[in-house]
């Protein structure tokens, strides 16, 4: 039917076996043929579409057939009364609200709906414009229960009014209240024919007082009623868990019906009935979440497989020989090749397997040689594999194919002196004779090392333990005990004894001498010995010392002499002269007796300086009559 181009100023969509223009803006008709700006000459008669309605089934989607022919009658032009009140209805600037189709407005699917409601005062008309946005095709005015069932089968046809730049809603056909209208819509936009569901709310200028029993058209018992003076018009505040412009509609959530923590969310009332609706959690289903969702319903695990269902969906449990989220997979032991180093696997039922080997190698899967020292056969060592063979690292003292043998390091007879040798493990030990200490017994120990002698005492190292031998005049085990030397009394005739160090010296009394004051000295001359006494005693030391030397060199001179003489007779085989010969070595024996004596006086026995000097004497010269020297001597006191 499009293909004579029917319409003038717009656009042809087929509509069952007719057609239908979806005119530009500023023009209007059948076919699209009348502005705006010009006298209406067609358009949309009450007789179009109510014998074209057919009774709907329970599905409530009523199919709706537009017209195929054109249009007969024009719509009357509204006329506006005195004092007229009008509101535009404009698509641009209310608030649409998305809603399913209201059935099919052609043998096209339909794009959808739109749901409406608009307020007015009383008595106002209201213009529908028609723009760009959209224009509207038909309606009709339809029952609360037709209205929410979306149903048309009691509802009438609404005669529009032709006015410039949309029709008029009359005030006639809006009464007090909601008035529920059903109509379709060119949606130029989507290039579809769209359901509009309209609510027109028609409220008085002001509230009505109690005693009119007016509260069911107003806020229904529900709310208080607030006049609005500047919008000539009221409005009301209703009570909790009611909404709308009457209060009419309820709020459903408030009751928490939604289970299982579901969402709840109030709307408003559709055609259905319903007036909230729940979203649930994960996990959850049902109009109130009710029921928990059962991923295991439908079976979804194979094989065997055992299902376990959560919140999240459903794990499966699978049997031997299967993986895979729902069981869908055969496993095969040995598609992975389990097996190394050209080792053949064999499945073993379903998940196991079993390797053979190849020469050399051994494991659960051929990955390891074969460990030569499994049997750990280094006895002192450690083993590592080589090849197809071992090798034993020996510790320190261990040697042979095993390790098995100890090194003898006594063999090369380490220790000296006699010492005993001990094997240990990579060592040896030297046991030492008491003299002698070393790793190997080379040192010889003196014993004197540790000893000490004191006053010039001597370490006597044989044996095993050294002793000190002390210096004359000391004694005990380091020498270090001085000997009293006073205490035997050694000297004669009330001398007194003074200790020194290795001896001690007597300090004789007048007339006696030696080194024990043991020579008793006689003199011949008086006047000699008392000068003697007057002297000073260390002069007269001195002295005494001086002659006494002179006295024994003259003394030996003469004997000398007096001897050669004598030898050199004797050697004329003179009888005489060898007895004098003999009676001078006489002579010579008791000097000789005499000199000692004296050395004695001047030194002491242990041939140390005396303390003091000889005392001089004065002698004669020797006479063949005088006695000699040594008879002057007494020694009946030593």
């Amino acid at each position: 039917p499009c293909a004579s181009n029917p319409c003038h100023h717009g656009n042809c969509s087929k509509s069952g076996e007719g057609y239908l223009c979806i005119c530009d803006e500023d023009y209007e008709g059948t076919n699209c043929e009348h502005s705006f700006h010009s006298p209406p000459v067609s358009g949309w008669t009450e007789s179009l579409a109510p014998r074209q309605i057919r009774p709907v089934s329970s599905t409530l989607e009523p199919d709706i057939v537009l017209p195929h022919s054109r249009a007969t009658m024009t719509l009357p032009t509204w006329q506006p009364k005195a004092g007229q009140k009008v509101v535009d209805l404009k698509w641009d600037e209310i608030k649409i609200i998305p809603d399913m189709a209201c059935g099919n407005a052609s043998s096209n699917n339909s794009a959808g709906g739109r749901l409406i409601t608009f307020e007015v005062p009383q008595n106002t008309s209201v213009k529908i414009r028609q723009d760009a946005t959209a224009s509207l095709i038909l309606l009709w005015k339809v029952t609360t229960t037709g209205f929410k069932q979306c149903s048309l089968i009691e509802g009438r046809s609404v005669t529009l009014l032709q006015a410039l730049g949309g029709l008029v809603l009359s005030e006639e056909i809006l009464t007090l209240g909601n008035n529920y209208f059903i109509g379709f819509l060119n949606d130029s936009v989507s290039k579809c024919i769209v359901a509009l569901r309209l609510t027109v709310v028609v409220k008085v200028s002001t509230c009505m007082s109690a005693e009119s029993h007016s509260d069911d058209i107003q806020c229904l018992g529900k709310g208080k009623c607030i006049t609005r003076p500047s919008e000539a018009t009221f409005f009301c505040d209703c009570e909790d868990q009611y909404l709308g412009a009457f209060c009419e509609e309820f709020n459903a959530c408030q009751s928490g019906p939604c289970q299982n923590n579901g969402t709840c969310t109030d709307i408003t009332q559709k055609h259905d009935g319903k007036n909230f609706t729940c979203t649930c959690p994960t996990g959850y289903t049902g109009e109130l979440c009710q029921s928990e969702i059962d991923y295991c319903s439908p079976q979804p695990c194979r094989n065997g497989g055992t299902c376990f269902s959560n919140t999240s969906g459903f794990n499966c449990q699978c049997p031997e020989g299967f993986l895979g989220s729902s069981c869908e997979e055969k496993l095969d032991p040995c598609a992975s090749s389990p097996c190394k180093n050209n080792g053949t696997c064999y499945a073993d039922r379903l998940t196991y397997y079993s390797c053979s080997c190849s020469s050399g190698f051994t494991g659960p899967t051929c990955a390891q040689l074969i460990d030569f020292c499994a049997l750990n056969p280094c006895a002192h060592g450690i083993c590592r594999s080589v090849g197809t063979s071992y090798k034993c690292l020996c510790i320190p003292g261990y040697h042979g194919l095993y390790c098995e043998e100890e090194y003898n390091e006594c063999l090369s007879a380490p220790c000296q002196n006699g010492a005993t040798c001990r094997d240990l493990v990579n060592s040896y030990e030297c046991v030492c004779l008491a003299e002698y200490e070393g790793r190997h017994c080379e040192l010889y120990k003196d014993p004197c090392v540790n000893i000490s002698c004191h006053n010039g005492g001597t370490c006597n190292s044989e044996g095993l333990n050294g002793t000190c031998i002390c210096a004359p005049g000391f004694t005990g085990e380091d020498c270090d005990i001085d000997i009293n030397d006073c205490d035997s009394n050694p000297c004669h005739h009330a001398g007194t004894c003074i200790d020194q160090p290795n001896g001690y010296n007597c300090h004789c009394p007048r007339g006696w001498v030696g080194a024990n004051c043991e020579i008793h000295l006689q003199w011949k001359s008086g006047h000699m010995a008392e000068s003697l006494t007057n002297m000073p005693r260390h002069s007269l030391y001195i002295i005494i010392g001086a002659l006494c030397v002179a006295f024994v060199l003259m003394l030996i001179i003469l004997i000398v002499g007096i001897c050669r003489i004598s030898r050199i007779e004797y050697q004329g085989s003179s009888r005489p002269a060898y007895e004098e010969f003999y009676n001078c070595r006489s002579i010579d024996s008791e000097f000789s007796s005499a000199i000692a004596s004296i050395r004695h006086a001047r030194f002491g026995k242990k041939s140390r300086p005396a303390m003091y000097d000889a005392t001089p004497i004065a002698y004669e010269d020797y006479s063949p009559d005088d006695k000699p020297l040594v008879t002057l001597i007494k020694t009946k006191d030593l």
